[in-house]
């Protein structure tokens, strides 16, 4: 079975209004909250990434477009985390069946920043059962509850763009229910993101 092709969309522009500070610039575990996602994402075999940020991040990681992954600014300060996904997706190449582009996606995986301790096990289970199931939604869960990462077929991307989304990404498995398919995760970071400073004591 051929490995699809997956591009990792990371929403990182949250202003952090509950946590008073920018939190993807957090220290965890020593790192930069944002550089240990990506690191975990890295772990799990994701090679392809588009990282969406403002340019104060940016500036404050010394993220530029020659490390691994595209880099995609939005400083609105009103924005939502379905804005910053759908500027990945315009940034993504364009799935081209008819000409067979090699760096066309079979999918996209949407993980936010906020989540330090979700493990590279983890996404790598995801990713393989999207690898069997190419045309279903793939969601990370714990206990039952939904979380990240989301994996969707190209395909689907219209869906995401379409104002059954714009409440949030979770509109598209709600317009899918018959093709989602929930990964049974183990690390906590699955459903635990990072808000308050409160929850960064528990991380």
């Amino acid at each position: 079975m051929n490995a699809p092709r997956i591009i990792a969309i990371v929403p990182a522009a949250g202003q952090s209004r509950r946590m008073g500070r920018t939190k993807q610039l957090l220290d965890v575990a020593g790192r930069p909250m944002l550089i240990g996602l990506l690191d975990t994402l890295r772990a799990a075999g994701v090679d392809r990434m588009i990282v969406v940020t403002t340019r104060s991040i940016a500036s404050a990681l010394r993220l530029d477009d020659s490390m691994q992954f595209t880099l995609v600014f939005n400083d609105s300060p009103d924005t939502q985390m379905i804005d910053s996904v759908r500027l990945g997706l315009n940034a993504a190449p364009p799935r081209d069946d008819v000409h067979g582009r090699a760096d066309s996606p079979d999918g996209f995986l949407v993980c936010p920043a906020d989540h330090p301790k979700l493990s590279a096990a983890d996404v790598r289970a995801c990713i393989d059962e999207f690898t069997r199931h190419p045309h279903d939604i793939i969601i990370a869960a714990r206990g039952g509850r939904r979380g990240h990462p989301i994996i969707f077929p190209v395909a689907l991307a219209a869906v995401v763009r379409s104002p059954a989304c714009d409440r949030g990404l979770n509109g598209l498995p709600a317009e899918s229910p018959e093709r989602v398919r929930l990964v049974d995760c183990s690390s906590e970071g699955v459903t635990r993101d990072v808000d308050t400073p409160d929850d960064l004591q528990q991380k």
